[in-house]
């Protein structure tokens, strides 16, 4: 099992640690940041406006597991930066924790979870279906599918 909390400073070599290379990267941010990932990279992305990153947490010892950040525009709710400790993966751990961003954007007042993926990831892409999303024709970058959840 796992809950969330809110990303704290002290979580970012943790975070980093996770990217182990430039392909990892892109999987985790797209074409977003450059190798090699920093944690001056993860903090200044939660500069921006209406964005929350959180940690998914062991609830047996509160090691971080997983993350993902949040960004609300209106009643649509962007979840964004979903990664899974290389260590955890295998277990379930992706959905549950897309899961609990997902009820965590409806008790913020979300009528609709976005997010991307990278079209070559099947994994995620399947976790992303399993709960509920479906590809929508918007994104404008190549190699990258939109998915929606309406709830």
């Amino acid at each position: 099992m796992i809950s969330i909390r809110p990303r704290k400073d002290v979580d970012l070599d943790t975070i980093v640690g996770w990217v182990p290379d430039a392909a990892a990267l892109y999987l985790f941010t797209g074409p977003r940041l450059t190798w090699p990932l920093s944690t001056e990279h993860l903090s200044e992305m939660e500069s921006e406006q209406n964005l929350s990153a959180w940690i998914g947490a062991s609830s047996s010892n509160g090691r971080p597991v997983g993350h993902f950040d949040l960004t609300q525009y209106g009643e649509t709710f962007r979840i964004g930066r979903v990664i899974i400790d290389p260590a955890q993966r295998g277990q379930g751990l992706a959905a549950t924790l897309v899961e609990l961003a997902v009820a965590k954007g409806q008790v913020l007042g979300a009528c609709r979870i976005t997010l991307n993926v990278i079209a070559g990831n099947s994994p995620a892409i399947r976790t992303y279906e399993r709960i509920g999303f479906r590809t929508y024709p918007t994104s404008t970058e190549p190699g990258v599918l939109s998915m929606e959840l309406l709830l």
